[in-house]
């Protein structure tokens, strides 16, 4: 017998539109993507940036200023320099308030030319999707960002 989902003329899920948040460590070429593919999705999107202190907190706050694209910035201060329980803590925050609209966490990541160099940049991305992955009503969407070997960016071919 079959289940109710295996039917073909089963509906679609209806889907709120995500609240849509994207952590960003820096203003690179990977937080760019990452926001301009958030955008994509909905106009809803929420920057959050993890700043070790005041000082840095305000450094980010003045360069997205500059940036003025209409995104709005979170910038959370964690002076133990955590990055994942705090970015988790708004998570669990945004999603309180708003209980029914889905999360999607939208990860820019840059991928190196070579396999192996993968192994020499910070794992916290893949920590974070390691702990967003049993989050229930929770998305994430890697948006890579490839480098040539010359450190631009590669062109996919087709």
């Amino acid at each position: 017998m079959q289940e109710d989902t295996e039917r073909p003329d089963t509906p679609l899920p209806r889907m709120a539109v995500p609240n849509v948040i994207v952590p960003i460590a820096r203003l690179d070429r990977a937080a760019l993507h990452a926001l301009a593919y958030a955008r994509s999705i909905t106009a809803d999107v929420t920057a959050v940036h993890v700043a070790a202190d005041a000082r840095a907190a305000e450094l980010m706050r003045e360069r997205w200023r500059a940036r003025d694209d209409g995104i709005a910035l979170v910038v959370i201060e964690s002076p133990y320099r955590a990055l994942i329980p705090p970015l988790l803590a708004y998570v669990d925050a945004r999603a309180r308030r708003d209980p029914e609209r889905p999360i999607t966490i939208v990860l820019g990541e840059f991928v190196p030319h070579h396999f192996w160099e993968y192994v020499l940049h910070d794992q916290t991305a893949l920590r974070l999707k390691v702990r967003l992955f049993f989050r229930p009503n929770t998305v994430v969407v890697d948006v890579p960002y490839h480098l040539a070997s010359d450190g631009r960016r590669a062109h996919a071919e087709a």
